[in-house]
């Protein structure tokens, strides 16, 4: 009897001895991206000028930036390029400081982020325009009497940043004077209306600067004296030498720059002279007096004594009469 050999074959599987894997592969695992947040845009603008409107002018500054996370602003400001902290860890873009005197300032904004990231904008600045200086020094000087009615007005006036000035100049007879001339690029003003004598004059300079910055003197007061002119007016002797012949005449005032009489050549007739007080020179045109005798006068003049002496021609129907030499002696 054959013998029968039977195997048994036990299939025994062990944990971890095989390894049954998938042929699909897991997708990766994205990272999150994070956005710093970069402080730009500044307000006031990079290099901006703004007015400077006094002691304890208020400043807002202001920028943008953005993160994924919760951030936090410091601030830097001062009129250094390297200025100081101000402000820690606000919550908004913009911060409120002041100031108490115009020129250059400086800041810079420094954000971190919840994951301690750190960004500094670039130091900025702008320029806060100081007024210019109050003008000061006036000519004539405050309360000054007897003066010209033909004045030139003076002042000083500077500026902190070296500005160029412009200036308004208001002048008139009360103490709230109007503008009387606009726009100056001197500090000073000939006045171009002859002012009315023995009267007081007030006034004052505004001095603008480019950027819209202004200051304003004080009022000043000023009281003219006598006319120039009245120096010549009044009871005069008139000579004749060429004629050993002397006779009286008087002049009265006309206007800033004329004298009248109604006795020339002791005739009786009206006349104007004209006198230049710069050039110490008058005249007398060409005038019609009467009946066809017409006559032209000119000479020079003496503002400390009064006297005129001058040469005249006179015509009758045009033909020469006369030619001479007046000498106007006051009385």
């Amino acid at each position: 009897m054959k013998r029968t050999i039977l195997f048994f074959v036990m299939l025994v599987t062990i944990p971890g001895l095989f390894t049954i894997q998938s042929c699909k592969k897991d997708a990766p695992i994205e990272p999150t991206a994070y956005l710093a947040a970069m402080p730009e845009a500044p307000v006031p603008a990079l290099d901006a000028i703004i007015p400077f409107t006094g002691t304890g002018q208020s400043i807002n500054l202001a920028w943008s930036g953005t993160a994924t996370n919760a951030i936090k602003w410091d601030v830097y400001f001062g009129d250094s390029e390297s200025p100081d902290k101000v402000a820690s860890n606000l919550a908004g873009n913009t911060y409120t400081t002041s100031i108490t005197k115009g020129g250059l300032y400086f800041w810079q904004v420094v954000t971190t982020d919840a994951f301690n990231i750190t960004t500094k904008s670039p130091v900025w600045s702008f320029d806060v325009n100081s007024n210019p200086d109050v003008p000061g020094t006036p000519v004539p000087a405050l309360n000054a009497t007897n003066v010209s009615c033909n004045p030139t007005i003076g002042w000083d006036a500077s500026d902190p940043e070296d500005d160029e000035l412009t200036y308004d100049l208001y002048l008139g007879k009360t103490g709230t004077p109007a503008v009387a001339a606009a726009g100056l690029t001197d500090a000073s003003y000939a006045v171009v209306t002859t002012l009315t004598a023995n009267t007081d004059y007030f006034w004052k300079i505004v001095a603008h600067d480019p950027y819209g910055g202004t200051s304003a003197s004080p009022v000043w007061k000023f009281t003219t004296g006598a006319l120039p002119i009245t120096k010549f007016t009044g009871n005069y002797l008139a000579d004749e030498p060429a004629e050993a012949y002397t006779y009286d005449i008087s002049f009265t005032f006309g206007t800033a720059t004329t004298i009248k009489t109604t006795n020339y050549w002791n005739s009786g007739w009206p006349a104007t002279f004209t006198l230049d007080l710069t050039k110490l020179t008058y005249s007398m045109t060409s005038y019609t007096f009467s009946a066809g005798w017409t006559g032209v006068e000119a000479g020079i003049i003496n503002t400390t004594t009064g006297t005129m002496t001058g040469t005249y021609t006179l015509w009758l129907n045009n033909v020469i009469q006369e030619q001479g030499v007046h000498t106007y002696t006051k009385k």
